[in-house]
């Protein structure tokens, strides 16, 4: 006889033994945008590999630049910072120029070392390639240590951002992970009131989340950025077929078999053709992100792709034999409830009501945000916002790599070539989206700061400044055969107002201008520019290839051309809606705020093809077509409701954290749920029955 105690504790131990060969860590490192064998990421080694530049982390130390106070703590930590184990170097005022006086006066220190407002200095450090998780604490720590009155310290670089990001989705994905399996766990014992098919529901729910983790990380992917979110993910994929197969075992056991096991069976017979349908287009859904360059998207096309079809295994492997071990009569809360009554109506108002919001929702589509700034990552007014900001305002905090050369092929080391690069370098830097520029002409114009420097040529100098001596910084800025030049851009994203791409082909139009060629592009700037895109074309051509997919997966189910239409059409106001309130509200759509629509649609989904079945069934029964989705509503609005419910109790969690991006996720699946569910009952319905059909 079967055991649902011995099955929980097997379960409970299986799972603490893959526990310790999952990696529950989510992996944020300095290589998140894009794999390393993406166009992207090649074009970012390739500027690497020609002009070799560290990356950076930019220290703003904020104070009376001339005190000798002041100095000393520059002095007392750039040695500490240069002590420390992936630091390769360290810029500031004692280690660099002269003196205060000659960083303020030379092109290259006071656009290196002086924040725009001469309220601050910036204490540069160059490290090597390692994870930000093992750099920035040792770092935190130095800082930490001389961070006081007269010595305000800030941090800045993409490193930093990167960690940052790291510990708010390991927090998140620890505190928010249990609780919405507390949450869970609450709602279906309200709703259910059997303590043996909430057990069930949570154990085969668990089962498929480690397992889906289990089998991406064998396919070599780690939790990330996006794949943080998997385990709600995963839990509510499992969860809409469990609820599906207990709303059907409920009726069979009330009213045709009184053995759990019999009605268990009969169950998931009458539920498996609507799970199979739903599973096929979860997975079409996440599986059209596998091929994007993106790589955080990558991983969770892979992963989500994994989820679908572990949710559906373990839902009618694992659940059941729970189902099968219920003795008692039960009887849920939304059962106990006569209905009849309430959905005997076209309720045509439903349909009218949601045509207004969809309307008044449409134009804001076109305000969306989908290039936002790193700085939406961090809460506003919080401390580390702040720092990052007044940094970004007082000289950039992007970095931006411009490779260039002559339009017509001639060196960059001629005394006309000079003119012209300064002239760019003065365009660049007036522009209101660049916060500072280090090139070829800053390094000679600092160069020729000393009086010998005046009675040598340009390359004289630059072989001079290739030397050792003066660590090879020429080979920074230009190529040993002087074709191509390297600008060094910091660029701004406090109040950047159109996508990065867009600032990016301005600046390209200022290098044309001044007869040169912009042969390469790279940086972080360019490459949060090139995800947002990705993220853009991946969203909406997503889902203008889901909606093209679900055309089939609809007419196969419904096997009615005007009732796939329908259900089309109906499935399309949830991203329009969704995201149209996010345009309405300027509600940054990031990375992680994006695939929301794509939860909340496989929702709807569920609930439109449990629908349509249902409705087949009834219809192939003797009744009319109308009177056909009367009775699939009444009988399905139980799990469309309570999944509902559940889904949106436990999404709502989100709201709670101190990660903003997550909080946009959470809450825009909320919204996307309570969508679903009455567009489900009541206008998809509506818009068949009413429309084509007379009772």
């Amino acid at each position: 006889m079967f055991n649902p105690f011995a099955l929980t504790v097997i379960s409970i131990l299986i799972t603490a033994s893959l526990l310790k060969v999952v990696d529950l860590q989510p992996h944020v490192d300095n290589e998140f945008f894009f794999s390393g064998d993406s166009p992207q990421f090649k074009a970012e080694a390739k500027i690497a590999e020609m002009f070799p530049l560290n990356s950076q982390i930019i220290i703003s130390a904020k104070g009376n630049i001339h005190s000798p106070v002041y100095l000393r703590k520059v002095k007392q930590i750039t040695r500490d910072l240069k002590m420390l184990k992936h630091v390769t170097g360290v810029k500031s005022l004692v280690n660099g120029p002269d003196n205060v006086d000659n960083a303020l006066q030379g092109p290259l220190w006071n656009r290196l070392l002086i924040s725009g407002d001469h309220k601050a200095s910036n204490i540069i450090v160059f490290v090597d390639n390692t994870e930000p998780k093992e750099l920035i604490p040792p770092l935190e720590r130095v800082v930490g240590y001389y961070d006081g009155p007269g010595f305000e310290i800030k941090i800045a670089g993409f490193g930093f951002v990167v960690e940052l990001i790291r510990r708010n989705l390991v927090r998140d994905f620890v505190i928010f992970s249990a609780l919405a399996l507390i949450i869970f766990a609450l709602m279906m014992t309200a709703l259910f009131r059997c303590a043996g098919i909430v057990v069930g529901a949570l154990v085969c729910c668990l089962d498929a989340c480690i397992l889906t983790l289990v089998v991406s990380q064998a396919m070599g992917v780690k939790i990330g950025i996006l794949t943080a979110n998997l385990f709600t993910i995963v839990f509510v994929l499992t969860l809409s077929h469990i609820v599906f197969i207990t709303n059907n075992w409920y009726r069979f056991k009330a009213e045709n078999f009184p053995d759990s096991k019999a009605a268990a069976k009969a169950a998931l017979l009458y539920t498996i053709k609507g799970s199979f349908w739903c599973m096929f287009a979860t997975f079409l859904g996440f599986a059209s992100l596998i091929f994007v360059q993106a790589k955080p998207l990558k991983e969770l096309g892979v992963s989500g792709s994994v989820g679908a079809l572990v949710a559906i295994f373990c839902s009618y492997t694992i659940y059941p034999l729970f189902l099968c071990s219920v003795k008692k009569e039960v009887k849920s809360v939304l059962h106990s409830y006569d209905t009849k009554r309430v959905f005997v109506g076209h309720y045509m108002w439903a349909t009218a009501a949601l045509a207004l919001v969809t309307g008044l929702c449409l134009p804001g589509i076109a305000k969306l945000n989908t290039d936002p700034s790193l700085l939406t990552y961090f809460k506003k007014k919080s401390e580390l916002r702040r720092g990052i900001e007044y940094i970004d305002v007082n000289g950039g905090s992007s970095p931006l790599d411009l490779v260039i050369s002559d339009f017509y092929g001639a060196p960059l080391n001629s005394a006309e070539t000079y003119k012209r690069l300064w002239v760019l370098q003065s365009r660049l830097e007036s522009d209101p989206d660049v916060g500072s520029v280090i090139s070829l002409p800053v390094l000679i114009a600092e160069g020729r700061r000393n009086p010998w420097a005046n009675f040598i040529s340009n390359e004289t100098l630059l072989r001079i400044l290739q030397d050792s001596r003066f660590n090879s910084v020429a080979s920074t800025f230009v190529t040993a055969d002087r074709q191509y030049a390297h600008f060094f851009l910091r660029m701004k994203e406090t109040g950047r107002t159109v996508p990065r791409l867009e600032v990016v082909e301005r600046i390209k139009h200022l290098v044309y201008q001044q007869k040169f060629k912009p042969d390469m592009v790279g940086g972080i700037y360019v490459l949060q520019g090139e995800l947002a895109h990705m993220v853009a074309v991946s969203l909406l051509g997503g889902l203008s290839h889901l909606a093209l997919l679900f055309v089939i997966i609809a007419y196969i189910v419904s096997r009615s051309i005007k009732t796939t239409f329908a259900m089309v059409g109906c499935l399309a106001v949830i991203p329009i809606c969704m995201l149209g309130a996010i345009g309405h509200l300027k509600i940054p759509l990031d990375i992680i705020c994006a695939p929301a629509t794509n939860v909340a649609i496989g929702l709807g989904i569920d609930s439109m093809i449990h629908m349509v079945i249902m409705m087949r069934r009834f219809a192939a029964k003797g009744e009319n077509f109308w009177q056909a989705w009367k009775s699939a509503r009444i009988y399905l609005w139980q799990p469309i409701v309570s999944s509902g419910i559940i889904v949106a109790t436990g999404f709502g969690i989100f709201a709670f954290s101190m990660f903003p991006p997550n909080q946009r996720f959470g809450l825009a699946v909320v919204f996307g749920t309570l969508l679903a569910a009455p567009i489900a009952l009541f206008v998809l319905p509506s818009v068949v029955g009413p429309w084509f059909y007379r009772e």
